[in-house]
């Protein structure tokens, strides 16, 4: 993502694709969802730090939510990886101080209960495939998608 310019971030593909913008942004908000609320029972960064101002984006795009405004809307990518890094921070805080013991303790997810692990699994698989679209989405628009 570091190279990756407004123009690439908000490029609307054809069809039904999504922009690198609207992956990106619901990739970092549900990391950050899933640490900071389902974890640990806190506000999300995204609340507490005042994103929605700060990106002109009143709520991230969600699971089975209509993305399309994406194509419509122009966002520019620095306060969203501002954003990105302030997540990462504050995972990197909770993973800090994560005790073993805790991995198997059970949260309430999507309906139903998972382990600590399980989240922290899923965190990692959504934002590898979501990067994997990224990449895609760079390479169609004749950027270096994924390293050699």
């Amino acid at each position: 993502m570091n190279d990756v310019t407004d123009e690439l971030f908000n490029w609307a593909p054809p069809g039904t694709a999504n922009t690198i913008s609207a992956t990106f942004v619901h990739f970092v908000n549900a990391e950050d969802s899933f640490i900071q609320k389902v974890l640990q029972g806190k506000p999300t960064i995204w609340e507490t730090g005042g994103w929605a101002e700060k990106t002109g984006i009143t709520k991230p795009p969600g699971k089975g939510e209509d993305w399309s405004e994406f194509k419509q809307r122009k966002i520019n990518i620095q306060p969203i990886q501002n954003y990105k890094m302030a997540v990462w921070a504050a995972t990197d805080t909770y993973l800090a101080t994560l005790a073993e013991d805790e991995l198997d303790r059970m949260v309430q997810f999507a309906g139903g209960e998972r382990s600590v692990a399980e989240m922290l699994m899923l965190s990692a698989s959504q934002s590898h495939s979501h990067l994997g679209e990224i990449a895609a989405l760079k390479g169609i628009q004749g950027a270096k998608g994924l390293p050699v």
